[in-house]
């Protein structure tokens, strides 16, 4: 296993204590769909779903967490974490992309940055200084020293986004829910766009579908917070408001 792979496994092996809740949602994306398919310049699905995330997060700014031992920490920029696919010099490696302030951002503006960062040899991610130290621990060790610099707030505040999108849809067109394990307080899980039957107006009929799930860490996020949360994202994306 590569040493630089390591934080992020320990990191996982943390978020197994997590008490997360998961909502599994499908939205009708008709309009976003149509819009999508003539927007200038070019806006991608994940783009698309980046920028609506951000601007619910920011709508409910009580999501936008992390805990630090026994303190909760609340970011004031809206920065969000987005699974990519990066090829270079012959290989594909997933790798994360930071979009920060992405609620302030265009879907165009990340989609493009999110395009920008499949290419090129990516974030440099090399342990340095302490890190190298850490990393050179045996596992136990290390994720017990992992944990406890998590309880330091500097520290903890510099693990990345609290929130984050992971797209199964790059992947596959299949059409379904992934239930994901991740070290975030709260994550969008995009599945692919498929047409789907559905009630309107007492009629059943065809219809352009997103499967999303939404996980949150319940230590921090109650059910009533996160039903509002969800529904305001429902509304953004059904609507496709960051698109016009």
């Amino acid at each position: 296993m590569p040493r630089e792979r390591r934080p992020v496994l320990d990191r996982l092996a943390g978020a197994r204590r997590r008490f997360q809740v998961h909502a599994l949602v499908e939205l009708d994306v008709a309009e976003a769909d149509a819009r999508l398919a003539v927007a200038e310049p070019h806006v991608s699905w994940t783009g698309f779903v980046v920028a609506s995330l951000a601007r619910a997060v920011a709508e409910h700014p009580d999501v936008n967490v992390r805990r630090a031992g026994g303190r909760v920490l609340s970011f004031d920029h809206v920065d969000v974490g987005a699974t990519v696919e990066r090829h270079w010099e012959g290989r594909a490696t997933l790798d994360i992309a930071t979009v920060r302030d992405a609620d302030r951002m265009t879907p165009a503006e990340i989609t493009a940055l999110l395009h920008a960062a499949k290419s090129g040899p990516g974030a440099d991610h090399r342990p340095r200084g302490a890190m190298r130290a850490v990393l050179a621990l045996p596992g136990p060790l290390r994720r017990t020293a992992t944990r406890i610099a998590g309880t330091v707030p500097g520290i903890a505040a510099a693990f990345g986004p609290a929130v984050g999108v992971t797209s199964i849809g790059m992947f596959s067109r299949s059409w379904g829910w992934a239930v994901p394990l991740a070290p975030l307080t709260v994550i969008a899980t995009v599945g692919g766009v498929a047409d789907r039957a559905v009630v309107r107006d007492g009629s059943v009929v065809a219809r352009r579908m997103l499967p999303i799930t939404l996980s949150f860490d319940h230590a921090l996020i109650d059910g009533a917070p996160a039903s509002r949360f969800t529904e305001t994202l429902r509304r953004t994306i059904e609507t496709a408001s960051v698109l016009d």
